[in-house]
C-alpha cells in the first residue's frame, strides 16, 4: 500500500518527522520550501524518504552482510537481479533460460511488497550471483518500475507511484550525519519560510545546534 505524499513522517526513524523538525530544530536555512538544520549525529546516521511527482524513494542504514550486496530491479518487460553472497538456490549458469549448471533458482526476494521467484522470469543469462531477464509488463504482478538495493550498511529504493497523490510535487524527510532536511512543494503547513541561522524561526527559537534527534 502506498504511503504517498504528503511525507510528513517516515517509519526509517522516530526523529524523520517533520513538524517534530519544524518545532525543535535549529535551522540553519529555510528558504519557502525548504530547508538544512544542524542535528545530533547517529539517530541515525543516514536516512530518509521523499516524493518526487511519481517516485516513491527511500533510503536507510541496515546490518552489514546477510548478503553484503544485493540488487534486484524491475522496468516494464526487463528484471534483473544479483546478490553477494548468491542468494540460496542460485543457479552457477543459465543461458536463455536454459539451466546448465547450479541451483533451482531461489524464490522469495522482495522488492517492496512484490515478491518473486526464480522461475517468474525468462532469464536471458545468469552467471553465479547476477542475471538479466524478460517478462510481460506487470507478468506475475511486478511493478512497472521499481529498484532496490543494498550495499553494506546502506539499503535504498525507489518505486513508481500515483503522480501527485495528495496534492504535492515533492516532499521529503532525510539525514545525513547531522545534516537534517526537509522539502514539499507546495509548502507544508507550519514550514518556517524564511530562516537563516535560525533567525526568525518562531516555532524554534530555543532550539540548539547538534541537540535535535540526540
Amino acid at each position: 500500500k502506498s504511503t504517498m505524499p504528503d511525507i510528513a513522517k517516515s517509519d526509517i526513524s522516530p526523529n524523520l518527522d517533520r513538524d517534530k523538525m519544524f518545532n525543535e530544530l535549529w535551522w540553519l536555512n529555510y528558504c519557502f520550501c525548504e530547508g538544512v538544520g544542524i542535528g545530533a549525529v547517529g539517530n541515525p546516521f543516514f536516512g530518509g524518504e521523499a516524493v518526487n511527482i511519481c517516485l516513491h524513494s527511500r533510503c536507510e542504514m541496515t546490518d552489514v552482510g546477510d548478503p553484503f550486496c544485493s540488487n534486484i530491479r524491475v522496468c516494464l518487460c526487463i528484471t534483473d537481479q544479483c546478490s553477494l553472497p548468491p542468494a540460496e538456490g542460485s543457479p552457477i549458469c543459465v543461458c536463455f533460460n536454459k539451466k546448465l549448471a547450479g541451483g533451482d533458482g531461489w524464490s522469495g526476494q522482495q522488492l517492496f511488497d512484490w515478491s518473486t521467484s526464480f522461475g517468474d522470469t525468462f532469464w536471458l543469462y545468469y552467471i553465479f550471483c547476477m542475471g538479466l531477464g524478460f517478462s510481460a509488463p506487470q507478468a506475475n504482478g511486478r511493478p512497472l518500475f521499481a529498484v532496490q538495493a543494498k550495499e553494506l550498511c546502506i539499503k535504498g529504493g525507489t518505486k513508481l507511484t500515483t503522480p501527485m497523490e495528495g496534492g504535492k510535487l515533492c516532499s521529503m524527510v532525510s539525514t545525513r550525519l547531522c545534516f537534517w532536511e526537509q522539502c514539499a512543494l507546495p509548502p507544508a503547513e507550519g514550514a518556517p519560510m524564511f530562516v537563516c541561522f535560525n533567525l526568525l524561526n518562531k516555532k524554534g527559537a530555543s532550539a540548539k545546534p547538534l541537540a535535535y534527534g540526540s
